[in-house]
């Protein structure tokens, strides 16, 4: 009987495909491996050390994306515990100390900006020192604003240009040169 049972056993065991195993244990214990490989290359090597760190202190930042696989931070937060807390603690400590605008200040600096004339600050210092051309392109931007509205943002300079024209008023390139 004895004897039966080996048979059987043997007969048994050359029907089993051992690969299947190993097909079903690799996926399971690669991450295991990676992350147990990269603990151990952290705590033996200084380069592997730094870049544990590195990793360490970047991948929390939601903005920064290192594509390192999950068991390599997994392992380098593990080694590097506390130097994250040291820089999660430096940063809750600066955050603390910022002052955010509220809501209402950034409207108001937003209104505040697009009531100022960005197109006659940056045109000033190349146009003619001549008083009455710059009389003229003050009265030809007044009238622009008043008759465009929201408008002027998009058909301002035109309109000023051919203000500008219908008053006999030009600068030529050469002049434009001369100030460029």
């Amino acid at each position: 009987m004895n004897k039966e049972l080996e048979s059987l056993k043997d007969q048994l065991m050359k029907n089993v495909d051992f690969t299947r195993i190993f097909q079903i244990a690799i996926p399971i214990l690669q991450p295991v491996i990676i992350g147990g490989l990269w603990l151990l290359a952290s705590r033996l090597d200084k380069r592997a050390d730094a870049l544990s760190k590195l990793i360490t202190l970047a991948e929390p930042i939601p903005t920064v994306d290192l594509n390192i696989p999950k068991p390599v931070v997994l392992a380098s937060l593990y080694h590097s515990t506390s130097e994250l807390a040291d820089v999660l603690g430096d940063i809750l400590e600066f955050l603390q100390n910022v002052k955010v605008p509220s809501a209402e200040d950034i409207v108001d600096t937003v209104k505040k900006e697009l009531i100022e004339d960005p197109i006659v600050e940056t045109v000033e210092e190349i146009l003619p020192d001549d008083p009455v051309f710059k009389k003229q392109l003050a009265d030809c931007i007044m009238n622009a604003k008043d008759t465009l509205g929201y408008a002027y943002w998009v058909a301002g300079p035109l309109w000023i240009q051919g203000c500008m024209l219908r008053k006999g008023i030009t600068v030529s390139l050469k002049q434009l040169k001369g100030k460029l």
